[in-house]
């Protein structure tokens, strides 16, 4: 079952404030959508980097907004802003609780807005609010399923966020280095859309991309002998912390707009 969760007021005030700016042209709505890529789906087994069959049976990622960007595909990574420089062309400041192993299209809760102007970045804002509120622990990546690999199972459930757990330190100095907003948004994705008046957005996740470099073997397990991923960075193994940075990975996040 999809959950659908309103942006909060937190969030939507960001907006009104100007921090991310638009053409200020002629703007229109439209609606958008969210779905599996297609490359994973419920129950139905394949093959990941590290050589094991996996078979999902839940991979439901929170999604806080959908930004599109006129710049072209260039990291943030350089500077302590979060949010691209240039010009936005397109807007979706709605959450939506996405079930990445389907493929039939999920409606996001009300319109985005757009201006035609071509885009060459998106980004993806994994956060269940405020986007630079730290406190926010909302799961954004919520997973389940069987791995197999030399005759061995490895049942394997996880739940990942991104709040206090992934601050960085910082010297005292600079305290606003490595804001949570650098974790949450997920971007460059590279795009090459061009919004148009009658047009809907669609946006794929690949929930396959997520678990390509996971080693199972190296999850704890519990006492009914499930494997967990780790959301701690602090005492995460490498299979936890590939399945975060599969996660964040532009190329998890697709974009497209239709006619």
């Amino acid at each position: 079952m999809i959950r659908v969760i309103h942006a909060t007021f937190a969030l939507l005030a960001l907006l009104a404030t100007g921090c991310v700016g638009t053409t200020g042209g002629d703007t229109f709505s439209f609606e958008a959508f969210a779905a599996g890529a297609g490359t994973a789906t419920a129950d139905q087994p394949y093959l990941n980097g590290q050589g094991y069959t996996i078979v999902l049976s839940r991979a439901n990622v929170h999604v806080g907004a959908l930004y599109l960007n006129r710049s072209a595909n260039a990291s943030v990574s350089s500077d302590t802003s979060c949010t691209l420089s240039d010009v936005y062309v397109a807007e979706l400041p709605r959450a939506l609780e996405v079930d990445a192993l389907s493929t039939e299209l999920q409606p996001f809760p009300g319109l985005g807005q757009a201006t035609q102007d071509h885009a060459g970045t998106g980004e993806v804002w994994l956060t269940g609010g405020d986007v630079n509120d730290p406190h926010d622990s909302t799961v954004i990546l919520d997973v389940s399923g069987v791995a197999t690999k030399g005759g061995a199972d490895y049942p394997f459930a996880g739940a990942l966020t991104i709040g206090t757990n992934r601050v960085q330190p910082t010297p005292p100095a600079l305290p606003g280095l490595k804001p949570i907003c650098k974790e949450r948004i997920v971007t460059p994705v590279p795009v090459d859309v061009t919004p148009e008046r009658g047009g809907r957005l669609t946006f794929r996740i690949d929930a396959a991309r997520m678990f390509a470099n996971v080693d199972f073997s190296l999850l704890a397990t519990d006492a009914n002998g499930t494997f967990h991923f780790d959301d701690d960075p602090a005492t995460a193994d490498a299979a936890s912390n590939n399945l975060y940075v599969g996660l964040r990975a532009t190329g998890t996040y697709r974009f497209s707009f239709e006619p």
